[in-house]
């Protein structure tokens, strides 16, 4: 633990570096924020710096290396420092500077901690993660090669792994070490940037809590007999009556009962087909996902909008309403914000996008009278954002194929089945689902309720007094009404992908993400507003909700680690080392070898399994690793299916000259026969690789040959 402690100190000093150069820009950005944004500087840092060292690398200007995040940490300090000329800091505000310090390194600490017990890089998207990562780590320049398709590169958006590899790199700790730890940092960013969220317009700690740890209601099944599997039942039907709890101890009862009962990940797979995943599911599960390393990045734009729309300045200039007068420079970082979020969790882009858009559109009451002169300033702010968006993704763009194909409606009727109309897709009348109404409410119906009353209780004021609603609230009610058609929106459309009967299943979880955050940070001040103004009934009937959404962690944390019972540090190769002694020793091997382009050859599986992991852990390319992955990635399995047969060629077929075509084709200098090739092939030529190569590396019953 002591030796985790140190690694970790290690991490947070390259953070703070990152955070510190990003920190004169930050404050230009954030004028008027309650400490000038500190808290949003690490990303800021991590976006710029990150970018920079993209486009060096993707234009092949200078190679991927700590020289290059060098070029790239000097660039934001200068021009930090240049778009503050005169401005004599924050002086009054040190104090509360170093106590934000102190609070991001406690909750890295923290989390560092609570995933040190069960640190195994192993299960979910983790393999995949770490892949993209070491890929991009063993790259000179971008894109980096597909570790699961030879030949090409990766065809996924991977900005945000490429800001942990900039991160890892800079930091000199071994990616085992900063995979974990940037789940851990992007905990950390959360908790402390939607902690500035909410104090800004009230209600930090509330906010912080809600963004980072809370779950839905759909927890109130730790209180039944539960269920199993996919069999959902209505929660009053499973023989538990309410009146039988018998006050808070009988409360607490029934949820230790629940402890052994209720399975946390239900709460993200409730209604059936879908998934509708938050943050806090996410940092337990630990998948580091480009919906989770989009978290920072999505709550930098949150804040900037509200300073664009708001307006958090002294005097004067407070009084000056929308976006007019603001400064061309949080307009055009926001774009490159967008731009970001396109790259790194490609949806994400689009819907930051849209909402900057209806903010544009009717963030004063004087919409529906403008005239010319500013439908002309509004046509130019949101041209202006989109052509920065562009700017930045490029790099990303022009390598990059979406795998999406088009808009289509759920339950398309009959006549129009099996057709395309413009931009929207009418798939077979099989493709419907609609969500039970009940089963909705319970993920939903705790923001909907405070973001409800919110709304209502501004109409009230406004229909009473005619009173202009004040601009915060505006904000956060545009805010609200955005997410709630974010939720609103997969039932009646879908981005059409490859799934069959998980149709609709990307769409909800994307968009429901986004809109759980905006949610979130809407309720955190509608709780405090109700708090203030003494709304007793609001707060009695909110009471059993907010119990719901906050036990969630309680159940999650309990069951991923163990109970917090055995600490076993932020390395994440111990499993593999336990399990696979013989395979790990041969991965370190791999590693060592030269950073020449060359491919491995190892047996492909199905995703979510042990296959794969040579060329993940490695970053190596093999023929084909997970291929449902590749065959999303790639749009086809025509294209996956005759890369298998290949693999199954090298591996059972006698024919030497078949083999070595392959090899050839594919640049393969390493052939790898482990347990798990073992396994799959049962008719294993393994004779043949001694005659078209050498063996290299020999471990127990694993062995690496490398070809002639």
């Amino acid at each position: 633990m002591a030796l985790d402690f140190w690694i970790v100190l290690q991490w947070w000093g390259t953070l703070f570096l990152v955070g510190a150069v990003a920190w004169p820009l930050t404050k230009r950005l954030f004028t008027g924020w309650h400490d000038g944004g500190y808290l949003f500087s690490k990303a800021v840092g991590m976006a710029v710096v990150s970018w920079i060292v993209f486009v060096l690398g993707t234009f092949r200007v200078m190679p991927f290396s700590v020289w290059s995040i060098g070029v790239a940490l000097t660039a934001v300090f200068l021009l930090g420092l240049w778009g503050n000329k005169g401005d004599k800091g924050h002086k009054g505000n040190w104090g509360k500077i170093i106590l934000e310090e102190l609070f991001f390194l406690a909750a890295l600490l923290f989390w560092s901690w609570v995933k040190a017990h069960e640190p195994s890089i192993r299960g979910l998207e983790k393999f995949m993660d770490f892949g993209f990562m070491q890929s991009i780590l063993n790259s000179s320049y971008f894109p980096p090669a597909d570790m699961w398709y030879a030949g090409l590169p990766i065809n996924y958006y991977y900005f945000g792994h490429l800001v942990t590899a900039v991160l890892t790199k800079l930091s000199g700790l071994d990616l085992a070490y900063t995979f974990n730890l940037m789940l851990a940092t992007i905990f950390a960013l959360t908790l402390t940037m939607s902690f500035s969220i909410g104090k800004q317009i009230g209600g930090g700690i509330l906010t912080a809590f809600l963004v980072t740890m809370a779950g839905n209601m759909q927890t109130i099944y730790a209180f039944t007999k539960g269920y199993t599997g996919e069999n959902v039942k209505p929660f009053w039907e499973l023989g538990w009556k309410i009146g039988e709890i018998g006050g808070i101890g009988g409360i607490w009862g029934k949820l230790g009962e629940g402890m052994n009962t209720y399975w946390y990940a239900n709460a993200t797979r409730f209604i059936p087909f879908t998934i509708h995943e938050f943050p806090s599911y996410s940092f337990v599960v630990s998948d580091v996902h480009g919906h989770v390393l989009s978290i920072p990045f999505v709550l930098l734009a949150i804040a900037l909008l509200m300073t664009l729309f708001v307006r958090f300045v002294p005097s004067q200039a407070n009084q000056e309403s929308g976006i007019r007068n603001q400064g061309l420079l949080q307009i055009g970082f926001y774009g490159f914000l967008v731009g970001v979020l396109l790259m790194t969790n490609a949806l994400d882009g689009p819907i930051y996008f849209g909402l900057f858009v209806l903010l544009t559109l009717i963030h004063d009451s004087k919409f529906m009278i403008r005239g010319k002169r500013e439908w002309r300033q509004i046509v130019v702010m949101i041209g202006g954002v989109l052509t920065v968006v562009g700017i930045t993704s490029l790099p990303f763009l022009i390598n990059f194929k979406s795998f999406v194909t088009g808009v289509a409606v759920n339950c398309p009727p009959s006549f129009l089945a099996n057709t395309k109309f413009g931009p929207l897709i009418f798939e077979g009348v099989e493709k419907c689902q609609i969500s039970p109404l009940w089963m909705w409410w319970l993920l939903w119906g705790f923001f909907i309720y405070c973001g409800g009353w919110l709304l209502i209780k501004n109409l009230q004021i406004y229909k009473s007094t005619n009173l202009q609603i004040n601009k915060t609230e505006q904000l956060l009610l545009i805010f609200f009404v955005f997410a709630l058609a974010l939720v609103i929106v997969p039932e009646f459309f879908y981005f059409k992908d490859i799934y069959p009967a998980h149709f609709r299943s990307n769409t909800m979880f994307k968009l429901g993400y986004q809109a759980f955050i905006l949610f979130s940070i809407v309720s955190g001040y509608a709780i405090v507003k109700a708090i203030r103004g003494k709304r007793k009934l609001f707060l009695i009937l909110l009471l059993p909700q907010l119990i719901l959404v906050s036990i969630f962690p309680i159940f999650a944390v309990r069951s991923y680690f163990n109970s917090l019972k055995t600490y076993q540090g932020t390395q994440g190769f111990g499993w593999i080392r336990r399990e696979y002694p013989e395979d790990f020793a041969a991965i370190e091997w791999l590693k060592n070898q030269s950073n020449g382009r060359f491919a491995i050859v190892e047996a492909d599986g199905d995703s979510y399994t042990d296959y794969g992991r040579f060329s993940a852990f490695t970053g190596r390319p093999t023929i084909i690793g997970w291929p449902v992955h590749e065959w999303l990635w790639r749009g086809s399995y025509d294209v996956v299916a005759p890369r298998r047969e290949e693999v199954r060629t090298i591996y059972e077929s006698e024919d030497r000259e078949a083999t070595r075509a392959i090899f050839n084709k594919y640049a393969v200098r390493y052939i790898v026969v482990g347990k798990l090739e073992r396994e799959k092939y049962k008719s294993l030529a393994e004779w043949k690789f001694s005659e078209l190569g050498a063996e290299v590396f020999r471990l127990g019953g694993t062995v690496i040959y490398e070809t002639y």
